[in-house]
């Protein structure tokens, strides 16, 4: 069988390469169109000996003078590879994809990342309105899967199908508790570690966005709040810019600095993730849309973990029993459970436990990238 995978980033997306990888290993003859070789997760492709192709199959939302040469070229690379299925992994490509190949029968599967494009009444009639018989979903959140499912697409053409990458064996590869953190930024040892793990993305205008989309800000004023009880809390926001936000990103540290909130400690993009992960005592997810997002890493690494109960967040960070989760785009409400994770630590690390078991089995890219070769069987069967 051969796919023709589509990938609008050679920096992030490393879940999609982790899928490829092993459906590499399972036969497939897999190709994945990436928009340039010098990406670090590009780089990754190429250390494994996996097929790429160097394009921009994206929509041109901001360039659309550039859609006639682009469709051109999609078709041109498609006739060149003949794919069995053509895979994509974000709503600007499957669009693309669907202008340019609207006379082809070559199925396309669309494994939607997140939800975000479905909260948007535009976006989510394009998707809609795009589409063919020859098209499908696999959604990786229920959200997402029971948004399609109330458009009126049918049941055979859309397949819940988790990310995988978190779970399994790679689980093991989070170091136990270290004092990397406390030993670089000269944190006392009976401090409370608070995390964020994110990148910074900047607002999009488009989307009527006024904060970051991974709650930053959020995170900021709920640490604020919480300094009122406790005087012993270390805030760490862990992650640099993606793109071009770092003007968002610098904007966001003033806006910590306006407050005088001196126990805020940015670090910046880190690689080193699996080596302190376990270090943190409470790790904090504020996303105003997510799909599974850093939630699967810290529950993976077996932190008590907090995330807003929107998007694919609630299919493992289950309230009370795998973590907690606060409202969205409400400090107030966020803060009140950081309280209840540092008042109540046992029960906070046994959930942490519980969320550690749940994605191991859920999360293993042995389970996430075999559903996707069903998926694959599926939709060839459906197309002979």
């Amino acid at each position: 069988m051969k796919v023709l995978q589509i990938v609008k980033t050679s920096q992030g997306a490393n879940w999609a390469f982790e899928q490829a990888k092993y459906l590499k290993e399972k036969g497939i003859n897999i190709i994945t169109v990436l928009p340039d070789a010098q990406g670090v997760v590009a780089q990754k492709y190429i250390q494994n000996d996996m097929e790429i192709c160097i394009a921009d199959f994206s929509l041109p939302i901001l360039k659309p003078w550039k859609i006639i040469s682009r469709i051109k070229n999609i078709r041109n690379i498609v006739k060149k590879e003949k794919p069995e299925i053509i895979h994509t992994h974000f709503v600007t490509n499957i669009i693309m994809c669907r202008l340019a190949l609207k006379k082809s029968k070559i199925p396309r599967l669309f494994q939607v990342p997140g939800p975000l494009h479905l909260e948007s009444k535009i976006f989510k009639k394009i998707d809609l309105i795009t589409a063919n018989q020859f098209d499908y979903w696999a959604p990786s959140c229920v959200k997402s899967q029971n948004v399609y499912l109330n458009e009126g697409i049918g049941k055979e053409r859309v397949f819940l199908a988790y990310y995988g990458g978190y779970g399994g064996n790679t689980i093991e590869q989070y170091a136990n508790s270290t004092d990397i953190l406390h030993k670089q930024y000269n944190i006392p040892n009976d401090n409370i570690l608070i995390g964020m793990v994110s990148y910074f993305y900047k607002p999009k205008w488009y989307l009527g966005q006024k904060r970051g989309i991974k709650g930053h800000e959020d995170f900021i004023d709920a640490i604020e709040i919480i300094n009122k009880k406790y005087d012993n809390i270390t805030a760490l926001i862990i992650g640099g810019p993606w793109g071009n936000s770092k003007k968002y990103m610098q904007k966001v540290e003033k806006y910590a600095q306006k407050k005088d909130l001196k126990n805020i400690i940015f670090t910046g993009f880190r690689n080193d993730m699996k080596m302190i992960y376990k270090e943190l005592d409470i790790a904090v997810h504020p996303s105003h849309s997510e799909n599974l997002g850093g939630a699967a890493e810290s529950l993976a690494a077996g932190v008590p973990t907090i995330a807003t109960n929107i998007g694919g967040f609630p299919d493992i960070v289950i309230d009370k029993k795998t973590g907690y989760l606060c409202e969205v785009k409400n400090p107030f409400s966020l803060a009140q459970v950081i309280d209840s994770a540092i008042e109540k630590k046992e029960e906070a690390l046994q959930m942490a436990s519980n969320g550690q078991k749940r994605v191991r089995e859920l999360l293993d890219i042995n389970n996430t990238a075999n559903r996707i070769l069903e998926i694959y069987k599926e939709i060839m069967e459906k197309n002979i």
